[in-house]
């Protein structure tokens, strides 16, 4: 499952680099495999958490060090997440805190009739930003991303008024929850929830398997997560010593 699952996130990293080098955004954006592994390179500073190497195995670790010191990342390597349990002998890595993933099951279920699947773009994007509240270059790369036709849009409308956003993607067998925010006035009050039971049941009305999402560790959202019946993987994430 973990390998399907960073398959489907890496799909998504490739439309999102699509659509920031298409929209103009300072930088290179590029998505890729290699020898089995997958590779996602974003220039600008404030986006190098995006620059990571995944898909790695015990016996492909090796490669993807190889990989993370190739001139393509400029000297400014990136990330390497590795699968949990996956035992290090020299490869002369030092950590670089938790990546979680989340596999969850599909529900059916009825749709929330407050939800808009069809959402104005602008109003949408005002949404999930003012969620964020992120700074200008993310804030500039999840605009472009989230106005990609391939990105799904949903909003939840409470008494008139959109108060929280969330998005989805689909990739094979799987769909990519994200991302996803609610209004700071709005909070705590299970806005994300509703979205994130609203789009498994709209995946699994569909036919597709899983669906997959990342939080940051500690997260309100990763305990959305866990609370939905997600089965939480604690990659380690690592850097060049």
């Amino acid at each position: 499952m973990l390998t399907g699952a960073e398959e489907v996130i890496h799909a998504r990293a490739a439309v999102a680099c699509e659509a920031a080098a298409s929209a103009g955004l300072p930088g290179r954006f590029e998505a890729w495999r290699e020898d089995g592994l997958l590779a996602v390179l974003a220039t600008a500073p404030d986006l190098r958490f995006l620059r990571t190497i995944s898909g790695i195995t015990e016996e492909s670790l090796p490669r993807a060090v190889r990989l993370a010191r190739a001139s393509c990342w400029d000297g400014d390597p990136p990330t390497l997440v590795l699968p949990p349990g996956l035992v290090l002998r020299g490869a002369g890595l030092v950590p670089a805190g938790v990546r979680p993933i989340a596999t969850l099951p599909l529900t059916l279920a009825e749709p929330d009739e407050d939800v808009d699947d069809s959402p104005d773009i602008d109003v949408f994007l005002h949404v999930l930003l003012d969620g964020y509240e992120s700074g200008d270059a993310v804030t500039a790369f999840m605009a472009a991303e989230h106005a990609d036709p391939r990105i799904r849009r949903s909003l939840l409308v409470e008494d008139g008024v959109p108060i929280s956003a969330a998005a989805l993607s689909s990739h094979g067998y799987g769909v990519l929850l994200g991302g996803s925010a609610t209004r700071r006035a709005h909070r705590g009050k299970g806005a994300q929830a509703r979205l994130l039971l609203h789009g498994l049941a709209a995946a699994a009305r569909e036919g597709h398997r899983f669906a997959v999402a990342t939080a940051v560790e500690g997260s309100t959202s990763l305990s959305n997560l866990r609370r939905a019946g997600a089965r939480v993987h604690s990659r380690q994430a690592f850097r060049l010593g």
